[in-house]
């Protein structure tokens, strides 16, 4: 879940003793086996979301005749838009007496927390009063005090892995592990238009750098300008590969200043799409390069090649869910230092990033790009 400091601060010294309160007052209550309405919260991080998918496909599958919604951020559900495996969307902006009391009247059977380390999501799966409530036991975040079914969530062991264990603890089968996207088609009509008005051809190798990795406020899993420059023009002239630079409406500086940077022209579609549109782009995109984030994931769940580059993040955790996907990442004794995706164990430098970042080597990147591109080029 991404939030600011003063959330993460209000969370933890608010959140851990309202957890271990409400716990003292809880009675047990009688669980169905059958679930006729289950409620799935991931608040936030839309990263998350894409690596819950397969949980999600798994439980649906076993309780076809259940009604299943998902409390989510509204970007999450502009990507569950289109989801076969969710009933209903309830958007969450913020907490309060309203959501409460809506969650409340739902009557949820099943109240199942994605979250791993907010104690928000934990209070919100304890007010929907379902009887079963199953989430992650995060250690040192005291939140498993709401949950009747608790799963331990695996430091190093791949987001998609800690889902599933949420499944494999309701019985559930797994029988696929993928991710997914649902565009439409009018998605994938409007991205090919803005590529034929951009001058960009499908018929020629198109390459997405997505440089920013995480909210604009936050930027130290980002790769330097500098190098996201260097690798886009040794691209160009080795492959005559079309740049294409993608970001949110907030990272859109970011992007233009690459672009100004490149020796060839570098397409800036950062702030022009949203969540399923940036999906299309991706799915028609012959290699995707990224900071570990939201939309990295996103392109991995296209099967578009992608490379994820991560300095505090654990790849083994965090890294790109595709077997067309490759990482490349920081080699210093400190790195990894993020197990809940917030506590960073240096301070950024003057350009925001962190030191880690610097030692993701252009020549490496590329060499990932050549084995990646092979013979499509």
């Amino acid at each position: 879940m991404q939030s600011t400091r003063l959330q993460q601060h209000l969370d933890r010294y608010l959140g851990i003793p309202l957890c271990v309160l409400l716990h003292l007052f809880s009675k047990p209550a009688p669980t169905t086996p059958i679930p006729k309405k289950i409620l799935f919260i991931q608040l936030s991080a839309l990263g998350d979301t894409i690596l819950a998918i397969p949980t999600v496909r798994a439980i649906r599958h076993a309780f076809p005749n259940a009604e299943i919604a998902m409390l989510a951020s509204p970007t999450n559900l502009n990507y569950l838009s289109e989801c076969p495996y969710i009933d209903r969307r309830i958007p969450f902006h913020k907490p309060g007496g309203r959501l409460i009391s809506l969650l409340r009247r739902e009557g949820f059977d099943w109240a199942i927390d994605l979250e791993h380390w907010p104690r928000l999501s934990a209070l919100l799966a304890y007010a929907t009063g379902a009887p079963m409530r199953i989430g992650f036991s995060t250690t040192g975040q005291y939140r498993h005090f709401l949950f009747t079914e608790t799963v331990s969530h695996i430091q190093g062991q791949h987001e998609v892995r800690n889902f599933l264990n949420l499944a494999a603890q309701l019985n559930c089968s797994v029988q696929e592990l993928g991710l997914e996207v649902w565009w439409c088609q009018k998605e994938r009509a409007w991205v090919r238009e803005v590529l034929a008005e951009e001058g960009i051809s499908l018929e020629k190798p198109i390459v997405v750098l997505h440089p920013e990795a995480g909210r604009r406020g936050e930027p130290r899993r980002r790769w330097s300008q500098g190098r996201y420059v260097a690798l886009a023009n040794a691209l160009v002239a080795r492959y005559d590969a079309q740049i294409v630079l993608t970001g949110a409406p907030d990272e859109v500086v970011v992007s233009e200043e690459i672009a100004e940077r490149t020796k060839d022209r570098a397409v800036v579609f950062a702030g022009r799409t949203d969540v399923n549109q940036l999906a299309a782009l991706f799915a028609d995109a012959t290699l995707v390069v990224s900071g570990n984030c939201g939309p990295m994931h996103l392109a991995a769940a296209t099967g578009t090649p992608v490379i994820g580059l991560h300095g505090p993040t654990n790849f083994a955790q965090w890294g790109p869910w595709s077997r067309n996907a490759s990482v490349v990442h920081a080699r210093v004794p400190c790195s990894p230092c993020l197990n809940l995706g917030f506590e960073y164990g240096c301070q950024e430098l003057p350009d925001g990033t962190s030191p880690c970042m610097h030692t993701v080597a252009v020549a490496a990147v590329l060499r990932e790009c050549e084995r990646l591109l092979g013979d499509s080029c």
